[in-house]
C-alpha cells in the first residue's frame, strides 16, 4: 500500500478498482465517492511511467472492475507549464497513459483514463460538439495537442474509455473547482460553457466500468453554465452571511478559452438515464453550500496580501 493514502478496508482479492492518482483534485474526489459508496479500491501513487510496478500491482491485485487513472500531467503550476516541458508532458499524457492502458489490456481489465473537454472554442458556426467533431482549437499548446493526440491512439485499445472533464464543479469553494476559482477573483470573462460537476458525474464511472465502455466520452452535464449566472448566484448566498465583493463580469468574452457546450447524447445513451442539467446542478449546489464554510471562506480572502 502507498504511503499518504487513505487504505482500503479490504483484502486484496476483493478490490473492485486500482485508483491511480488519487491525491489530486479529481482522483481524491473519485476516492471519496467510491469509499463512500462501499466499492472496494486500491489507492496507489504509483508513478505511470513505473510499467513493470504497475503490471505487477495488477497482478496482485487483480481489480474486479478495472482500473481508473486520474493521474498525468496538468502542469505545475498550470497548463502553460507544459508549454516548456514538452517531453515531461508526452512522458506523461501519451506515453504513461499507453502503457497503462496496454498493461490492462493484456490482462483483459478495463480502464477509465480522465482526459479533458478543453479541446473546442464556440464559434459563430458551431455552438455544440460530439465526441466525433475534430478540436477546432482550444487552448493552445502542448497540452491540449498532447491529449488529442492520445485519444487517437486510445482508439486502438477497446478496453479504454477517456473522459473529457472541462471545468470541474465540486460542492465546496476548493479553489481547485471552479465555483472556488470564480469566487476568489476580482474579475472573471463572460464564459458560457458546459462543466463537470463531479456529485453528478463521478456515480457514472463504476456504471460505466461495469458496462466496460469504450472510446471517448464528453465526460460533462448537459447544457451550459456561464461564468456570470455563478457568480450571481455565490453573491446571493454568500451576502446571506457574510460581506463579499464579488468579482466583475468582462464584456470581452472568453478569447482563446476553451469554452463550449459539448454534446452529451453518448454518455447517456451510455448510462440510460438522465443527467442533471448543468444550471440547476449548480443553483442546488450552491444553495446548499454551509455558512460555516462560506466564512471561513470570506475570512480566508480578508487575510490574504
Amino acid at each position: 500500500m502507498d504511503d499518504n493514502v487513505p487504505s482500503c478496508t479490504h483484502g486484496t482479492e476483493d478490490i473492485d478498482f486500482i485508483l491511480m492518482g488519487p491525491s489530486g483534485f479529481l482522483g481524491a474526489a473519485i476516492l471519496r465517492y467510491l469509499q463512500s459508496s462501499s466499492f472496494s479500491v486500491y489507492p496507489t501513487r504509483l508513478r505511470l511511467k513505473d510499467r513493470l510496478g504497475l503490471e505487477a500491482l495488477l497482478d496482485e491485485i487483480k481489480p474486479k472492475l478495472g482500473v481508473i487513472c486520474a493521474a498525468g500531467e496538468r502542469g505545475r503550476p498550470n497548463i502553460a507549464w507544459c508549454d516548456s516541458h514538452p517531453v515531461e508532458t508526452v512522458d506523461a499524457n501519451i506515453t504513461g497513459q499507453l502503457s497503462v492502458a496496454a498493461a490492462c489490456h493484456e490482462r483483459g481489465l478495463h480502464v477509465i483514463l480522465v482526459g479533458t473537454g478543453a479541446l473546442y472554442v464556440t464559434s459563430e458556426k458551431k455552438r455544440k460538439f460530439s465526441e466525433s467533431d475534430p478540436p477546432n482549437g482550444g487552448s493552445p499548446g502542448v497540452y491540449t495537442a498532447l491529449r488529442q493526440k492520445m485519444e487517437e491512439l486510445t482508439n486502438f485499445f477497446e478496453n479504454a474509455l477517456v473522459i473529457r472533464v472541462l471545468y470541474p464543479l465540486s460542492s465546496d469553494l476548493d479553489a481547485r473547482g471552479l465555483l472556488g476559482k470564480l469566487a476568489r477573483f476580482q474579475q472573471v470573462d463572460s464564459v458560457e460553457t458546459s462543466v463537470t460537476v463531479l456529485d453528478d458525474l463521478i456515480p457514472l464511472l463504476p456504471v460505466l466500468a461495469k458496462r466496460r465502455a469504450a472510446g471517448v466520452f464528453n465526460f460533462v452535464n448537459p447544457g451550459t453554465l456561464s461564468y456570470a449566472q455563478i457568480v450571481s448566484l455565490l453573491a446571493e448566498r454568500i451576502s446571506s452571511c457574510a460581506e463579499w465583493t464579488p468579482p466583475t463580469i468582462r464584456g470581452a468574452g472568453a478569447g482563446n478559452k476553451a469554452a463550449a457546450e459539448l454534446d452529451t447524447t453518448r454518455l447517456q445513451d451510455a448510462i440510460g438515464v438522465p443527467i442533471p442539467q448543468a444550471s440547476e446542478s449548480a443553483k442546488r449546489i450552491v444553495a446548499d453550500l454551509k455558512d460555516d464554510e462560506i466564512r471561513r471562506f470570506v475570512q480566508s480572502l480578508q487575510k490574504a496580501p
